[in-house]
């Protein structure tokens, strides 16, 4: 089913090939933009809701009902984009990035087997490689439909905003990402990336004890220190209740820095999905080295 869906009166099928696709997907549902480069707008959003999605399997199986029933993503489309959600990421500095390590980098940072398909997205602004990984069976049946297809992960597109957003403060930032299941948080500082983590969470309280752990072990002064707040979950207002009690400088945060949308897609709250829509700015300096040994 459709929980969101806009359509601006300047969209037209028949030209799907002039439109980039930018999609993301995870166990809550598949959201996706179509983007007009003449217009430099985005003419087209669409979520569909994954409901008792719990495994791989299950996230398989909605992904391809929403690629069979949606006419739209039966399109052929100008290019493809698509953000996977994992917490399998990791950050190398340039100077030290060797692509046949990615592997390395990954279990050398999370415990546990590590997804078959490794990704590599150069972070120019911060002069980072983002190494990450997603399973085999979701590239495949990603690429399967769409043929030609950029990965990414929402590091890419969360950090490339934090940057963004911050590049305009000269004060420090601490940004959170509200995803199903973990969020990102990133600290930006003197204009440099000072940390970048995810965690697990299913409520406020685990949201706060992390932040507070985070500030912590940076010194971070939490009370003056502005807090923005992006992703799906930011409509619950408990979270942004209970983090504005310990940090009183929480805010959604601007979305500035992004194509903008056209008039019928208005009623649409970007900040939801500020990593979908980030993404048509990202570099296409995607690599895939293949499968993980």
């Amino acid at each position: 089913m459709h929980e969101i869906n806009y359509t601006d009166k300047s969209y037209n099928p028949d030209l799907s090939g002039t439109y980039d696709l930018c999609l993301q997907a995870n166990y809550k549902g598949l959201a996706y933009a179509l983007y007009d480069e003449k217009q430099q707008l985005y003419v087209m959003f669409r979520k569909h809701r994954f409901n008792q999605v719990y495994m791989i399997s299950d996230l398989l199986e909605a992904i391809n009902h929403a690629f069979r029933s949606d006419e739209t993503l039966g399109c052929t489309f100008k290019s493809v984009k698509f953000i996977g959600y994992t917490r399998q990421t990791t950050l190398v500095p340039d100077c030290f990035f060797d692509s046949a390590k990615m592997h390395d980098y990954l279990s050398f940072n999370h415990a546990g087997d590590i997804d078959h398909e490794l990704f590599n997205n150069l972070l120019p602004l911060q002069n980072l490689h983002n190494v990450f990984a997603l399973p085999a069976e979701l590239v495949s049946t990603v690429t399967l439909h769409f043929k030609k297809v950029e990965f990414m992960n929402q590091t890419t597109t969360f950090l490339r905003h934090a940057f963004c957003k911050t590049n305009n403060h000269v004060q420090p930032a601490l940004h959170i990402g509200l995803n199903p299941e973990f969020f990102d948080i990133a600290y930006v500082k003197d204009d440099a990336l000072q940390l970048y983590n995810t965690f697990q969470y299913t409520g406020e309280n685990d949201l706060l004890y992390y932040l507070l752990f985070v500030c912590k072990q940076l010194g971070i002064e939490i009370a003056a220190t502005p807090l923005y707040l992006s992703g799906e979950y930011i409509a619950k207002l408990t979270y942004f209740e209970t983090l504005k009690r310990y940090a009183p400088l929480t805010s959604h945060v601007a979305v500035t820095g992004i194509p903008l949308l056209a008039h019928g897609l208005r009623q649409l709250n970007p900040v939801r999905f500020v990593n979908l829509l980030n993404m048509q700015l990202c570099e296409s300096l995607e690599e895939n080295t293949g499968v993980a040994e």
